[in-house]
């Protein structure tokens, strides 16, 4: 069984999947859960998940989620313009990855903070817990159409300061188990994930609430292929949190 994300950028590659059956659809955080349990043999984890686990899991070149710059979904918001310092950021449970991007960026800025765990995921929620909030996945995409001042794209801002793409989640296997079908399934939806996007960026921006615009330039935004430049990250990220 193969585990995909369930958040709206794995949309048009779950639906270019030909064997659905093959497929369970959940949070990165269960679909971690269920691999460690042994309930499904791959799955797309956060990449921060995946250090942690280096011991029982295998990264494998298959699915990911990156971009080359701007990523839509990751955003440092504000009800007010502006930094002050010091930042107390409300940051949701269900993103170590990007919150670690965030840290990397607060400190090669030299930028005072303290992160705030919280069990919420929307904007509105997070900011009654602190001054500034980071949102990720759909959360952020709502964000999109509100009021709230976006302070930073958190994806673009490590890579403006690091000059490497971010990469969020990747594909993982558990050690000495063979999932090639489920994988092979996976590569070819990789390939025909843009023929659905258009149709999904109707879909999910009727069912969420979000200008179908803003998720046609997401769609555009997020990569799922696994090249030089995700490896590279990769080896950066395990570096920096070792």
């Amino acid at each position: 069984m193969l585990g995909i994300i369930n958040f709206t950028h794995s949309d048009p590659l779950f639906q270019a999947i030909e064997d659905k059956s093959l497929v369970y659809r959940d949070t990165p955080k269960k679909l971690l859960e269920m691999l460690l349990n042994g309930k499904i043999s791959c799955a797309m984890i956060s990449l921060l998940e995946y250090f942690r686990h280096k011991d029982s899991l295998e990264i494998v070149e298959s699915a990911t989620i990156h971009s080359k710059n701007a990523t839509m979904s990751t955003l440092l918001v504000s009800r007010e313009p502006g930094i002050r310092e010091p930042m107390k950021i409300a940051v949701t449970e269900h993103t170590k990855t990007t919150a670690f991007y965030l840290e990397l960026v607060l400190k090669k800025l030299d930028i005072r903070y303290e992160l705030l765990w919280s069990q919420k995921r929307d904007a509105d929620s997070l900011l009654e817990e602190a001054e500034y909030a980071l949102v990720i996945g759909d959360e952020a995409l709502k964000v999109f159409n509100s009021h709230y001042n976006i302070i930073w794209d958190v994806g673009s801002q490590f890579s403006s300061t690091y000059s490497k793409m971010p990469v969020f989640s990747v594909t993982v296997k558990r050690k000495g188990v063979d999932c090639s079908e489920e994988l092979r399934q996976l590569d070819t939806a990789i390939l025909g994930y843009g023929q659905f996007a258009e149709g999904f960026a109707q879909e999910d921006g009727k069912k969420l609430g979000i200008d179908p615009s803003v998720l046609r330039q997401y769609f555009r935004t997020i990569k799922h292929d696994f090249n030089s430049e995700v490896r590279r990250t990769i080896g950066f990220m395990e570096s920096m949190s070792s």
